[in-house]
């Protein structure tokens, strides 16, 4: 029996690779798996910077960046030989950055990945690929556009600050420093979900701490901020451009940067089809399954290319969000039964058996004879 395990990173928990090994360890020890092939994966969200890494070598350069209420934060991008800089928004703007304090949707911004932007550039990067997902934000990446050298006026000229609680007033909008800054530099951005920008705030307000009446105000940020910049486009319904609390989106209407599906990249440079073609089971993993994961989100992208091929697929996961009845037929889920981790203590034995129990239902639930 052949088993492929494809997970993802957990958000404020264990990286790809840990649970990857943790989970291949407990698939291991049944005694008819014939082998186990293991790749840690990424959409784009938390964790991605550890994906690209693996998958891509390179040098990962550490800096101080603003976090997404301005606190500083030691944050890393990775810079690749051939002058790419990979950038994951969750390093300096993720949602489990500010996990411990109150949210503050109209205030919590991007400056931070615009800040590792600039830095790469200073460092000779001539393309960024700003991996979009995580954030603490809601901002159309004003923030990141602000840190690379976009300003915001209201309509008697005075500058903003690049919050949406200030945006809501903006007017008017001059990019020419950080088009001067980018010149020559190639934007790309990889988003970790396909959900449109209209439905962002719908979708993630609640684990950001948005109400309904930051809601109102949070529209008429992103209305006025696309209309300032002379949006001619309906970025709004467009799939993958509300990655990032819209960053891909701002950074799409200033440097006309494509935006694409991180999973599917990923997933290529990995090559994710020979690897299910070749596996009688599939096991994937993420912290919490819910809708949104059948969005863009690795196990969902998972499952789809394993149904696809006919296989069977098993999602373990530390949270179910959806009644086990609303799973295509063919795919299992199993849960952890683990509270979420303290910060820095996501990587423990404890959790490390957990997996690999976890593992070792999966064979069950795949209908695959294991023993104990």
């Amino acid at each position: 029996m052949r088993v492929l395990v494809a997970p993802n990173a957990f958000r404020g928990g264990p990286g790809a690779r840990w649970v990857g090994e943790a989970l291949t360890s407990g698939v291991m020890h049944a005694g008819v798996v014939s082998s186990v092939a293991t790749i840690p994966l990424s959409d784009g969200g938390d964790g991605a910077l550890d994906v690209a890494t693996d998958l891509l070598g390179g040098s990962r350069v550490r800096t101080t960046a603003d976090d997404p209420l301005g606190a500083p934060v030691s944050a890393e991008y990775l810079l690749t030989q051939d002058g790419t800089a990979f950038v994951e928004t969750a390093q300096a703007s993720g949602l489990r950055l500010v996990v411990d304090r109150p949210k503050q949707p109209l205030v919590a911004n991007t400056r931070g990945t615009g800040q590792l932007i600039a830095h790469a550039i200073a460092r000779g990067a001539t393309k960024v690929v700003v991996m979009a997902g995580g954030t603490a934000s809601v901002d159309l990446g004003a923030g990141a556009l602000a840190a690379l050298g976009v300003r915001f006026y209201d309509a008697a000229g005075r500058s903003l600050q690049p919050t949406p609680r200030d945006l809501v007033h903006v007017r008017h909008v001059d990019t020419g420093p950080a088009l001067d800054l980018l010149r020559g530099v190639r934007v790309e951005v990889l988003s970790d979900v396909s959900t449109p920008l209209r439905d962002n705030i719908e979708r993630f307000g609640a684990q950001k701490g948005i109400t309904t009446s930051d809601a109102v105000v949070l529209r008429g940020m992103l209305d006025a901020v696309l209309t300032a910049l002379g949006c001619q486009e309906d970025l709004a319904a467009k799939p993958f451009h509300g990655a990032g609390g819209g960053l891909a989106a701002g950074l799409h209407t200033v440097f006309d940067a494509p935006v694409s599906h991180g999973g599917g990249f990923f997933a290529s440079l990995a090559g994710l089809a020979g690897q299910i073609d070749r596996a009688d089971l599939v096991l994937t993993a993420e912290g919490r399954f819910d809708d949104g994961s059948w969005e863009g989100k690795v196990p969902g992208l998972v499952a789809t290319m394993a149904m696809e091929q006919g296989k069977r697929v098993v999602i373990i996961v530390g949270e179910m969000a959806l009644p086990s009845g609303d799973l295509p037929p063919g795919v299992h889920c199993v849960e952890l039964g683990l509270e979420p981790p303290a910060p820095g203590n996501a990587e423990t034995s404890d959790r490390w058996h957990a997996f690999a129990r976890a593992a070792r239902s999966a064979l069950d639930c795949g209908s695959v004879p294991h023993a104990s």
